[in-house]
């Protein structure tokens, strides 16, 4: 596998007006998902075939999927920018950095603003989040100019 795209902060928050559009829409469409699969499983699963319910329920399974395919495709977006999405519900994302020898997460989720303000090891995830002081701000490095972005169609599963 390619390594990922890199961002430097300013990098990251020169997207981040794209970034929040697409995420803006994955919470609202995974929440709106939520909310049909919750009706649909609240349906009995034995209908009469031919009754509206039955109808209904094929109904509801078809937007669960067209939910599904298009929360699939912004998130293919995110990825093609270089971002990783995290969190459905709360709109977490993560963009790959550089600090020092290793790669990083540059933190960020949807009601945080214009700023990234967080970051972590890959392996910390979200509970270790460490704020981004502005005198460090500059030590997270990004892809050289000259490298290629990578990109990818992988298929991920809802959860």
């Amino acid at each position: 596998m390619a390594e990922p795209k890199l961002f430097t902060v300013a990098q990251a928050e020169k997207a981040l007006p794209l970034v929040r559009r697409i995420v803006s829409d994955i919470v609202r469409t995974y929440r709106r998902r939520h909310e049909v699969l919750a009706e649909r499983q609240a349906m009995s699963a034995r209908l009469n075939p031919g009754s509206d319910a039955e109808a209904r329920a094929f109904e509801l399974e078809r937007t669960i999927q067209t939910l599904a395919d298009e929360i699939l495709r912004y998130q293919q977006e995110l990825f093609d920018i270089g971002v990783e999405l995290k969190d459905y519900r709360m709109g977490l994302i993560d963009f790959y950095s550089r600090y020092g020898e290793r790669l990083v997460y540059l933190c960020w989720k949807l009601d945080e603003g214009d700023r990234i303000a967080f970051w972590h090891e890959l392996e910390d995830g979200f509970v270790g989040r460490q704020p981004l002081s502005d005198e460090h701000r500059a030590a997270f490095e990004g892809t050289p100019a000259a490298a290629k972005k990578m990109r990818s169609t992988r298929k991920q599963e809802l959860p």
